[in-house]
């Protein structure tokens, strides 16, 4: 498939956001497989954090479906619908990051604000998860608004040329 043929189907909302769901996963399983030193152990702890697993890459991809469709229908114009959808699935990504990074301080003991930043992370992990999870529908929220309302500009503006 050619890179032409590639970017097309990257304009379809399902593919768009199954595939940045995807590079979601790829992404933290990589930072948690970094951090354990193996793939094998990075997967078990990937997996240890329960629905956050299944939760987060789905949020994500939802949200960028979203955001490929409403930039699909205004043209590719920037809207402030893109900075929102850029900021909830980042939020939600570096939570998931989050819940890893305890496990760099194995690399840099020595390090004491890696050692207090871990430690204040393992703790409130599910609570940092959840806040970006929230972002992250606030941001899909903010886009089906964006979305309706743009729709109806659409309508209307097709309404008036007739």
């Amino acid at each position: 498939m050619s890179a032409h043929g590639i970017k097309n189907l990257l304009k379809n909302p399902y593919v768009f956001g199954a595939s940045i769901g995807i590079l979601v996963i790829l992404f933290n399983l990589s930072i948690a497989s970094i951090a354990e030193g193996s793939l094998q152990k990075g997967y078990q702890v990937f997996l240890s954090n329960g629905i956050f697993v299944y939760l987060i890459p789905l949020a994500v991809g939802i949200q960028m479906g979203l955001f490929r469709y409403h930039r699909n229908i205004t043209s590719g114009s920037t809207s402030g619908s893109e900075k929102i959808g850029m900021a909830g699935s980042t939020t939600s990504s570096l939570a998931m990051v989050a819940c890893c990074l305890h496990h760099v301080s194995d690399l840099l003991p020595a390090v004491g604000f890696i050692l207090a930043t871990s430690s204040f992370l393992i703790q409130y992990k599910d609570a940092i998860i959840i806040i970006g999870l929230l972002a992250n529908l606030a941001g899909s929220l903010y886009i089906a608004r964006a979305i309706l309302r743009d729709r109806a500009v659409i309508a209307d503006a097709k309404k008036s040329t007739v």
